[in-house]
């Protein structure tokens, strides 16, 4: 099945690559349905026909009619196919030009249109496997009774399906139930991090990425495992969703292990950026709805909101991964394992940078970025949060307000953005 949280391993890159599409389920229906429509035929054939039609359980009263009802099922199956793959395309096209091509890549995850697809499909092979075996000049007693029963009834569950796939469809198009999705995924911690003093040796082994391309995932349990009896740290030099580069220095050693073919699948490198990033792609697929809502050519600030307050929920989901200055993001369950930039800090510090550049022009959206972090301070001050982290907010919040401040063409916007502010500087005061 697609992977739905963070990717580990080569594995399960390659098992999310051929199942994360609209190809892989139709291929196996297309495939699947010959085989299926044979043994219905067979069963027709050996008992299941002649008992339906001695108990009168038949939709038929001649040869002639059986046919003509397997013709329409095919027309039919041949319709909703078509259409439903024109709505799909047309939805993607729609909303990707809206609200950005990234998301495509979850939506080809979602497993009712993939179903849908794959249902359209066998129903229309199945339907003309049964066609090519009605007679028409066959007498009543002689037709596929249980074939064309269950033809029938395959139809009625086609039918039913694609009026909720359509719905869901349409639901794709409202963007905030993505975001709302987005928001709460982001807000889980995809791996587990402390905080520990950074290896003060020397790395004696760095072993080398084998390929150009993004971290998908690391399956730390698994290396955890192959590496039970390695003595020495080992630092992952590249987090998921970096890009790296052919031969930079992917993980490094204390000591060199005996293999390095173990370590390499444990980590997945992929062409491009996609949803198996977990965290670290959520956050950034957040800012970038929220950056092209924003745009001219859109102008939707509703949307970027929404952004702004999925990204506040991302951010106090992940309050317990903060590391302070001077300290190193450890795997919690071996600290051996140094894991810089899958902190804190690693997954919002830019995300905000770049959605305070976004925001800037927009009033009304600056200001929601200010009060959410004053919100994130308050809340987080109650639950014995680092004081560096509090400290975090307060200069996202001071950054926003100066740069929002700068671009904004309106004193009374000026003022609102103050006031905002001031609500910000006095929840500190509060703290204190």
């Amino acid at each position: 099945m697609a992977a739905k949280g963070p990717l580990r391993g080569i594995s399960q890159y390659v098992i999310h690559r051929l199942v994360a599409n609209y190809w892989s389920l139709p291929l196996i229906a297309v495939f699947g349905a010959p085989l299926l429509g044979a043994a219905v035929l067979w069963t027709d054939r050996a008992f299941a026909g002649e008992w339906l039609f001695e108990r009168g359980v038949t939709l038929l009263v001649a040869g002639d009619a059986a046919q003509d009802l397997a013709i329409a099922i095919v027309g039919v199956n041949a319709a909703l196919l078509t259409l439903y793959w024109s709505v799909t395309l047309i939805v993607l096209t729609l909303a990707t030009a809206n609200l950005g091509v990234r998301l495509v890549d979850r939506w080809l995850d979602k497993v009712l249109t993939r179903v849908s697809v794959a249902g359209l499909t066998f129903c229309l092979v199945f339907s003309i496997v049964v066609l090519s075996r009605i007679d028409p000049e066959a007498s009543l007693a002689e037709l596929p009774h249980f074939a064309l029963a269950v033809l029938f009834a395959l139809e009625l569950v086609n039918i039913a399906m694609l009026g909720v796939a359509i719905h869901d469809l349409g639901r794709t198009m409202f963007v905030d139930r993505s975001i709302a999705h987005l928001g709460t995924e982001a807000s889980s911690i995809a791996i587990p991090v402390v905080a520990a003093e950074p290896f003060a040796g020397e790395w004696r082994f760095a072993l080398p990425a084998p390929r150009e391309g993004y971290v998908e995932g690391m399956d730390l349990e698994r290396l955890r495992k192959r590496l039970a009896t390695h003595e020495g740290q080992v630092r992952f030099c590249a987090a998921p969703g970096q890009h790296v580069l052919k031969g930079e220095p992917l993980v490094q050693f204390e000591y060199e292990p005996r293999k390095t073919k173990p370590v390499l699948r444990t980590v997945a490198i992929g062409d491009f950026r996609s949803s198996v990033q977990s965290t670290v792609y959520q956050v950034r697929l957040l800012v970038e709805v929220a950056s092209r809502a924003l745009s001219p050519g859109i102008n939707d600030f509703y949307t970027a909101l929404a952004c702004a307050d999925q990204l506040a929920a991302a951010m106090a989901g992940h309050a317990q991964t903060w590391v302070d200055d001077g300290l190193v993001a450890v795997y919690e369950h071996d600290s051996r394992f140094e894991l810089p930039g899958q902190d804190f800090r690693g997954l919002f510090e830019g995300p905000l940078k770049a959605f305070r550049q976004a925001a800037a022009d927009y009033p009304s959206v600056s200001i929601r970025i200010i009060e959410n972090l004053a919100r994130l301070r308050t809340l987080l001050a109650g639950q014995d949060c680092p004081g560096a982290l509090l400290e975090f907010f307060q200069t996202c919040a001071a950054e926003m307000h100066a740069h929002a401040r700068a671009n904004a063409e309106h004193d009374s916007d000026r003022a609102d953005i103050d006031r905002a502010f001031d609500k910000c500087l006095l929840a500190v005061a509060g703290e204190a």
